[in-house]
């Protein structure tokens, strides 16, 4: 059993590292994340190291499918910009992975290789206002009409959307079926007419937006259902088949904003000093990051040990979950230690401890709530 990364791995998180060393230093990050502003000429500098085509095999422009390196990537971005983290999974996972498992021929050549260039920027359109956890209630309608298909209907929380090319979107196909048969995966070029974006306002991950997107009577044809058209009514095992993957990148934002947050919480309280001497020689504080390095590098350990499953091609949907919901958990538990460890001063703007706080807030809700993660550990426990 060895735990250790190979050397390309090591070098590919050394490459992120000295990257956002050079680019991302705190005052860019801290403007970019005060404005609200999607980091574009990050993504385009970003574009020459290759990252997203880590995901896409080599026949389509990408460096071979890497699942364990892209996770990499993730968890290196989030631990020092973590909404540029959600950014990279547009193209990485969203786009790459979905149209690399799912799509027909035609559409990985249409799509991969501008995906492996970062060219290319997918959102994944599952949540709707009265379908979250449930997402298979979904009622976004996707209905014949002469040789193609109209779509109508209202999606929301949705990430990305407003800079997205294109937008994965589940319908309902066939209101006839049961819920999880009549649904549909289907790309929309975020640019037709009839697609309507609005971008919402939230706590945190500024920079990588949510939207609510709306569907008015958009034109899509069958060569633009995930898969070709003969996979119409199949779209509900297409989600699945990427479900773990989703998982994984998820943990990985997680696992990573957890040591952005734990690295500042450890040199403020290097420097900081009270009663004589810096806080870290406290015992209170040394057991604070005793509990928060555990946390981390358990989650850590997870993440890799279910991407190994994957990559193995063995059943991870238990694991995939557990890291997910677990490393979700720890990132906001060790967030709000870190603000904690910075006392008055974690409270404020000056600090970005507080960003750590507010973007972990979202992780244990999005890509599945941790209630409805542990419901899946449940039961493949057999316990329903």
């Amino acid at each position: 059993m060895d735990f250790a990364l190979s050397s390309e791995h090591q070098a590919l998180k050394d490459t992120v590292r000295k990257f956002l060393g050079k680019e991302c230093p705190p005052e860019t990050i801290r403007a970019l994340d005060e404005r609200d502003e999607f980091p574009e000429a990050i993504l385009e500098k970003m574009k020459p190291l290759g990252l997203s085509g880590l995901t896409i095999d080599e026949k389509h422009g990408g460096s071979g499918v890497d699942i364990l390196g892209a996770i990499l990537v993730v968890e290196e971005l989030s631990a020092r910009f973590p909404a540029l983290a959600w950014i990279y999974v547009m193209s990485a996972f969203y786009g790459g992975v979905n149209v690399g498992r799912n799509g027909s021929e035609r559409q990985k050549e249409r799509f991969l290789p501008g995906l492996a260039g970062g060219d290319i920027l997918f959102s994944y359109a599952l949540t709707e206002p009265d379908a979250g956890s449930d997402a298979a209630s979904a009622r976004t309608a996707l209905t014949r009409s002469g040789g193609s298909y109209r779509l109508n209907g209202t999606k929301t929380l949705i990430t990305g959307a407003d800079r997205a090319d294109y937008i994965l979107v589940l319908a309902r196909s066939d209101k006839d079926l049961p819920k999880h048969k009549g649904l549909t995966m289907v790309i929309v070029d975020r640019r037709r007419k009839g697609v309507g974006v609005r971008k919402l306002a939230k706590l945190g991950y500024k920079t990588s937006s949510a939207c609510e997107v709306v569907f008015e009577d958009v034109e899509v044809s069958g060569d633009d259902v995930l898969g070709g058209e003969e996979c119409l009514n199949k779209g509900w095992a297409q989600l699945l088949s990427s479900l773990d993957v989703e998982h994984l990148e998820i943990a990985a934002c997680s696992v990573g904003l957890a040591q952005g947050a734990f690295d500042e919480a450890m040199k403020y309280a290097k420097e900081r000093k009270q009663f004589g001497e810096p806080i870290c020689r406290f015992q209170a504080i040394q057991h604070m990051f005793a509990d928060m390095a555990t946390g981390i590098q358990t989650a850590r350990l997870l993440l890799y040990y279910t991407t190994w499953m994957m990559e193995q091609n063995k059943p991870c949907g238990m694991e995939s979950a557990m890291a997910k919901y677990y490393a979700s958990e720890v990132a906001k538990q060790v967030s709000l230690q870190g603000m904690q460890i910075f006392g008055g001063y974690g409270y404020t703007m000056e600090y970005p401890i507080q960003r750590y706080v507010r973007d972990s807030l979202v992780l244990p809700i999005g890509g599945g709530t941790s209630q409805i993660l542990k419901n899946i550990v449940a039961g493949k426990l057999g316990l329903k």
